[in-house]
């Protein structure tokens, strides 16, 4: 004999986890070797079986005991009859993921070895409804063969047994694993026709009818199943008549077995409470409900357009907050995800260590803190060890302190407000900031970077407001605190302000004491570090926690940016003779230049290939260097949407460029040099490409700069011979 797998689902309360016992006893007592899992974190699926005692866990096992010292023997038991009882168990209500509980048991069972094809008949007594994957999994193919429905003739009973034929039919690939309806009967006013117009509608049988009885409390309440207690009852028999059923199925599961045919809500509705017309659902008059939104809310080209994520929203916020140089950043994650942003992080200043000759700093390390969930974590909740890991932050001496959430602990509802809550009044003098993100959950690396920066500007906004603004200072918002250059760029601007005797206030964001944020209203001035939609955006979450008005030109890239932008800042502060003697002296070294690059350049074709970003620095540099600028195709972008350019109607202009374009317009177009962002040339385009940084960097000389790069691709040939040779071999 094969043995079978049953599932046994239904409504929360309608007597799953009585008939599952009794029907176990009642397969025992027929010479049948039978295991029952209970799947529900009231962990009371097979308490009859053991005379009214609940046995370990498996849940409440593995917080107890270190993976090499657990044993199959420690969580399975002997019922009544000789039935096998596991109770996968589940955390406090309301805390945790009990759908994960029931996924790990499965997996721990399996990994000590317990060996279902010795069983007969294995039962799986799960909670009330399929309400999320956790639950479907004694469902799927790998698990049961076989599903009962357990139902009563109410709506809310019915209801949940079609959604349940909803999960099989989405979590299975057998066509047929329904063995049937268990009606367990309520006593209500036409009850009996409910059940069999859905069982019809449904076309299930009714295996059999419950009648309401005090003799399953009566058995219950001293700890036993009725086969046990109540051998001889009619209600005995009854049960004795689905393991009847069931081994009947053993000996022929095609005929006893039915597809999932679940009904639509408004069919259910028609046919089980017999309503035809329903009445418009009118919407309610919102505009009496909406507040006044204090907090801008802003949404990355990814999140918004509905496209692929890139990145993960927990990385874009931590490396937010890690700008902050004296806060703590908590994560509450998994240990691999705080592995993933150090990495991002250390390569950041590795790389600008070594290109630029800045300091190696990792010191940033010593303030992350993480509280490395695992998998019990998930099961039982995260929250005790959030608050014991906020707290070893605090002890460490930290004053200001984001939380930043990963996956895990937005999926199990863990309540991070709640335990900042219950820290604070212990440690009122600290700052606690919740930056929950929930890792992908809200979005893509740019939405976190969105969402913490919205997190900051509230900061920002409960400081004073309006405070005596330094007459000389500014703030530079939304630099690109990743890019290997951002310091030795910033370094080149600072300078041209100081030379204008201006100095810098704030950076929002990158390498800035706390402090720099509640004195950022202080500046005279805000000047943004671009003109992308990140920019924008910020610009948008700072406008409704700031007075600080915005510069409206972006920080400068080359030689015409930067005289444009040198002299209106100037003007600003009264300062235009000076900035005109900084121009003279950067334009004799910018023309020097020119002149020694132009010979490598002048007459050759570029095509420019780029992010919806500015390249108007590159178009300049090439009319400086008499180059011909072919065409400019844009690709897409998940950080960038917007694009303008002085050159528009000057120079083609392509938007939604594809990589395929690309390659077409070198083969036809025969450019000298191809100037591209992400991805870089293919081998059979055969052509000098050169990648454009994405931060070229700041001042009169940071475009012409990236020419002397491109001058030494342009001594070389385009294709070399070992090229040819491979693509030949390929």
């Amino acid at each position: 004999m094969i043995g079978i797998r049953i599932a046994v689902y239904g409504k929360g309360g309608i007597g799953k986890s009585t008939i599952s016992a009794n029907v176990s006893a009642a397969l025992a007592g027929k010479g049948l070797k039978v295991l029952q899992i209970g799947c529900d974190p009231k962990h009371d699926s097979t308490r009859l079986l053991l005379g009214g005692n609940i046995p370990t866990t498996v849940l409440d096992y593995i917080k107890c005991a270190l993976p090499e010292d657990r044993h199959l023997e420690d969580i399975v038991f002997t019922g009544h009859g000789g039935v096998a009882c596991v109770e996968a168990g589940g955390p406090e209500p309301g805390v945790g993921c009990a759908g994960r509980g029931v996924i790990t048991t499965f997996e721990l069972l399996e990994e000590l070895g317990l060996d279902q094809e010795y069983f007969d008949v294995s039962i799986y007594d799960v909670l009330g409804d399929v309400v999320c994957g956790g639950f479907a999994v004694p469902v799927r193919d790998e698990y049961a063969d076989v599903v009962f429905i357990v139902t009563s003739g109410e709506y809310l009973s019915l209801y949940a047994a079609n959604n349940i034929l909803k999960g099989i039919k989405n979590f299975t690939e057998k066509t047929s694993k329904v063995a049937g309806i268990i009606y367990n009967t309520r006593g209500l006013e036409e009850e009996d026709d409910r059940v069999r117009r859905f069982a019809e509608a449904v076309r299930l049988p009714v295996i059999t009818q419950i009648p309401r009885s005090e003799i399953f409390a009566s058995a219950e309440k001293e700890g036993h199943t009725i086969i046990e207690k109540y051998p001889s009852s009619a209600e005995s028999e009854i049960i004795r008549n689905i393991a009847d059923h069931i081994k009947k199925i053993l000996d022929d599961r095609e005929e006893r077995l039915y597809p999932a045919l679940p009904l639509e809500e408004k069919e259910l509705e028609s046919i089980v409470l017999q309503r035809e017309d329903l009445a418009d659902v009118k919407k309610f008059d919102v505009s009496v409900l909406k507040k006044r939104m204090e907090q801008v809310k802003v949404k990355s080209p990814s999140v918004k357009n509905r496209r692929p994520l890139i990145g993960c929203a927990f990385a874009g916020a931590v490396s937010v907050a890690a700008q902050i140089t004296d806060a703590a950043i908590v994560m509450h994650c998994p240990r691999s995800c705080l592995l993933m942003i150090c990495e991002k992080l250390f390569d950041r200043e590795l790389h600008s260590a070594q290109i630029y000759n800045l300091p190696y700093d990792a010191g940033f390390m010593k303030r992350f803190f993480s509280t490395d969930m695992t998998d019990e974590d998930f099961i039982f909740g995260g929250e005790e060890k959030l608050k014991q890991t906020i707290e070893s932050s605090i002890g460490k001496g930290y004053k200001n302190i984001f939380i930043v959430t990963a996956c895990p602990p937005g999926i199990i509802g863990d309540n991070v407000g709640g335990v900042v809550s219950g820290i604070l009044e212990d440690y009122p003098s600290v700052n606690l900031i919740p930056v929950e993100v929930d890792g992908n959950l809200k979005g893509d690396f740019a939405q976190g970077i969105m969402e913490a920066y919205r997190t900051i500007a509230g900061i920002i906004r409960s400081g004073e407001r309006g405070q005596q603004a330094k007459e000389r200072s500014v703030n530079v918002i939304a630099e690109k605190w990743l890019a290997t250059n951002d310091e030795a760029s910033m370094d080149i601007i600072e300078e041209l302000l100081k030379r204008l005797g201006i100095s810098l206030n704030s950076r929002f964001l990158s390498k800035v004491p706390f402090s720099s944020l509640e004195n950022f209203n202080r500046a005279a001035l805000n000047l943004p570090a671009d003109a992308e939609d990140t920019s924008l955006s910020i610009k948008t979450l700072l406008s409704s926690a700031s007075d600080v008005p915005f510069f409206d030109k972006s920080l400068p890239t080359g030689f015409r940016e930067s005289e444009e932008w040198l002299l209106n800042i100037a003007e600003l502060f009264n300062e235009e003779n000076t900035a005109k003697e900084i121009i003279a002296e950067e334009k004799e070294k910018y023309q020097q230049k020119i002149e020694r690059l132009k010979p490598h350049f002048e007459g050759k074709k570029v095509l420019i290939t780029s992010y919806p970003k500015s390249v108007d620095w590159i178009c300049d540099l090439a009319h400086d260097l008499d180059m011909k600028i072919l065409k400019i195709g844009l690709t897409y972008s998940p950080i960038s949407e917007s694009f303008t350019s002085r050159y528009e109607g000057e120079i083609e202009i392509e938007k939604n460029y594809p990589l395929e374009k690309r390659t077409e317009d070198i083969n036809e177009l025969k450019p000298d040099l191809v100037l591209h962002t992400y991805p870089r040339l293919r081998p059979a385009d055969k052509a000098r490409g050169v990648q454009i940084p994405y931060c070229p960097g700041f001042g009169f000389q940071a475009a012409v700069d990236q020419a002397e790069k491109w001058s030494r691709l342009m001594k070389v040939p385009v294709i070399e011979g070992w090229r040819s040779d491979g693509e030949v071999v390929l």
